[in-house]
């Protein structure tokens, strides 16, 4: 069985051969040291989401960016690229009072814990004691995807992080602009895209 960070190069090694691409940057951090696991198991009531403990004794985080080169998709602006930023683990479950949440009246975004923070504004978080990842983007929307860590870290490494992709796993979201992007442009900037993966979940 492949391993996370095995995976994660590889679809770094297959973003620089892709001549319809240009790799921006691309940093895999070293394994998450076990006191930081420690600390995370912790603060999340002594049990992580299926999956997120093996990911993090593997990989510490990773940035990725890039742009397509493709004329006829170009815009010209942030949604020509791909972007991910999985936080480092002691900070997907401390306090993000001020970022989701920012007061004691506030209690329908507090518990929610972002560890893909792929643009300012949004990220993919995980909201306990749900098991699945939510889409988020800050102090307006909250949807469930509906997919467990292991299932969206697959997607993840397929859609290799093109502009607000987590939005086509939510039912709600179907019709928006990113999303249609997001169908019109990755079969151009990957011919192995395989668009069935970039459902919600049981439908």
């Amino acid at each position: 069985m492949t391993t996370p960070r095995a995976r994660l190069d590889a679809m770094i090694a297959d973003l620089e051969r892709n001549p319809r691409v240009q790799l921006v940057e691309a940093d895999v951090a070293p394994p998450t040291p076990s006191s930081d696991i420690d600390l995370a198991l912790r603060l999340a009531g002594g049990r992580l989401p299926d999956g997120v403990e093996d990911f993090y004794r593997e990989v510490g985080a990773v940035r990725l960016t890039w742009r397509h080169t493709v004329p006829e998709l170009r815009h010209g602006d942030l949604s020509d690229q791909g972007l991910v930023n999985v936080l480092p683990l002691r900070e997907v479950f401390g306090d993000w009072q001020g970022v989701t949440w920012h007061s004691a009246e506030d209690r329908e975004y507090r518990d929610v814990k972002p560890f893909d923070m792929f643009v300012p504004e949004a990220c993919a978080a995980f909201v306990p004691p749900r098991g699945s990842v939510h889409y988020h983007y800050f102090g307006e929307e909250l949807y469930d995807t509906g997919y467990g860590f292991g299932a969206y870290l697959e997607r993840l490494l397929a859609s290799r992080g093109f502009w607000y992709w987590p939005q086509t796993l939510c039912r709600e979201l179907q019709d928006s602009a990113e999303v249609a992007a997001f169908r019109r442009a990755m079969p151009v900037i990957f011919p192995d895209h395989d668009d069935t993966l970039f459902r919600p979940a049981g439908g």
